[in-house]
């Protein structure tokens, strides 16, 4: 078939007709654009929920999409959610976790101690073929234990991005505080990203109109950052 048609040792061509190997070369290369092209929305994607009224924030979903984009929202009619990019590594990790879940697909994770009430936690697999989640407040599988600690440090560290964001714009007298509060959860593990709050950062490093504690500390905490500490 790919070495095309014939007719009396000759390629159709010479009749005007392109040879089937060539259109068969064009077509894998029209479906191989196709796949590059696949816009990010389509992609696989893994989301965590967890609502706890009257905790800070009492919402927040996040995406994290099989390209390592993801999304963080604190409302669930959020339709600006904050925007991420997040490493491969850690994408990896979150998706081999949630397989060894089976996708969440018929995912019994909640636990038959009695606890008290820790938050409504779902996570969700979705790609083009559908939609699989589970729901659980407490869970000893530790799969899905290992999912809601790396999905929670990434909670806090958009949580902090946040804060800083809206401090800058609105309350520069509260920077400070905020800087102290992200260096001990920084100290503690208690992040993931935190790369990305690095501009954020050099900016009041750098602004001259703050008070010098909040520069200082800024800097401290970029070199913490950058050297990979804790």
């Amino acid at each position: 078939m790919w070495d095309g048609t014939r007719q009396s040792g000759v390629w159709r061509r010479q009749r005007g007709l392109v040879p089937w190997s060539i259109l068969g070369w064009m077509g894998c290369l029209l479906v191989l654009g196709a796949q590059a092209q696949t816009p990010p929305e389509s992609l696989p994607d893994i989301t965590f929920t967890k609502e706890f009224p009257n905790s800070q924030p009492a919402y927040y979903a996040i995406s994290i999409r099989e390209d390592s984009t993801a999304s963080y929202r604190t409302a669930p009619d959020d339709t600006n959610p904050l925007q991420v990019q997040i490493s491969p590594e850690l994408t990896q990790q979150i998706f081999s976790l949630a397989r060894k879940l089976n996708l969440f697909r018929d995912a019994k994770l909640e636990s038959k101690r009695k606890v008290a009430s820790l938050g409504k936690k779902t996570l969700a697999y979705q790609d083009g073929s559908g939609r699989y989640e589970t729901t659980f407040n407490h869970t000893e599988v530790s799969e899905a234990i290992d999912l809601t600690t790396l999905f929670e440090r990434i909670s806090q560290t958009q949580q902090h991005y946040l804060a800083i964001e809206y401090l800058l714009h609105f309350d520069r007298l509260g920077i400070v505080k905020e800087l102290l509060r992200l260096e001990a959860n920084l100290d503690q593990d208690r992040l993931l990203n935190a790369e990305q709050l690095l501009p954020l950062l050099k900016k009041i490093r750098d602004n001259r109109s703050l008070v010098q504690v909040a520069q200082g500390r800024a800097a401290q905490i970029i070199a913490k950052i950058q050297a990979g500490k804790p």
